[in-house]
């Protein structure tokens, strides 16, 4: 099983990663440092003209690392990327065609040519059944937490709720990792949560049940929905 599935090695990889950080700097997230925020954002401005793939020209050169490492911007076209897939599928499963087991059939949603696949509109539950549903969700969660803070993609409205917070908290930190989640915004010391949703791609159910984690992690929550404040 890969780290990233197993809820344990996340935890001490998480834990391994603060430690070295703390040593190293003295914090346990390099975005309380001062200043170090606003350097991220300066040279991703400086070289690419924008952060993440904001900047048609990351997107570019990350695109022809991948062909220059592979032979092709898509791994998976790659004789290399495929040998890999292949090891990966045997180790977990024991053969070299994942197609000739029962579980990755049902996991991979197959759709046979002119007939939808048999998952889809199915929840977790339906399909991994209610206990394995409960535990692929908390695993996606963390690891998903963990990857935004280490690379994250930031939206315009989350940048511009970062500076207004900012004016009043200079020490605000963007995609603040906890509980399993990544906070839009954050004030560590003061326990400040910021967020910013756009209603249509947001859940209100889930949100609710992230507010209500945060505040028995001793948070407040402030969550803005598609527009932001002129002052706080």
């Amino acid at each position: 099983m890969t780290w990233w599935l197993d809820p344990e090695k996340v935890r001490k990889r998480n834990e391994t990663m603060k430690r070295n950080i703390q040593r190293k700097y003295g914090v346990d997230n390099p975005r309380q440092i001062k200043g170090i925020t606003e350097k991220i954002k300066q040279t991703c401005e400086e070289r690419y003209g924008g952060v993440g793939y904001a900047s048609e020209e990351l997107k570019q050169k990350s695109f022809n690392k991948t062909k220059k490492r592979f032979g092709d911007s898509n791994v998976m076209k790659t004789e290399k990327g495929i040998s890999r897939y292949k090891k990966t599928i045997k180790k977990k499963y024991g053969v070299d065609n994942p197609y000739k087991v029962e579980e990755f059939k049902l996991k991979t949603s197959i759709a046979l040519k002119g007939r939808p696949s048999p998952l889809k509109g199915k929840t977790y539950i339906e399909i991994l059944g209610e206990e394995r549903a409960a535990e692929r969700i908390e695993e996606l969660r963390i690891s998903g937490a963990i990857g935004c803070s280490m690379t994250p993609r930031i939206s315009a409205p989350q940048l511009q709720l970062y500076e207004l917070v900012k004016q009043k908290y200079p020490t605000a930190i963007l995609e603040y990792p906890l509980g399993g989640y990544c906070i839009d915004v954050a004030v560590p010391e003061l326990k400040l949560a910021f967020e910013y949703d756009g209603s249509y791609w947001h859940d209100e159910e889930k949100d609710k049940i992230r507010d209500k984690i945060l505040s028995t992690l001793g948070r407040t929550v402030y969550r803005f929905v598609d527009a932001l404040p002129n002052f706080l």
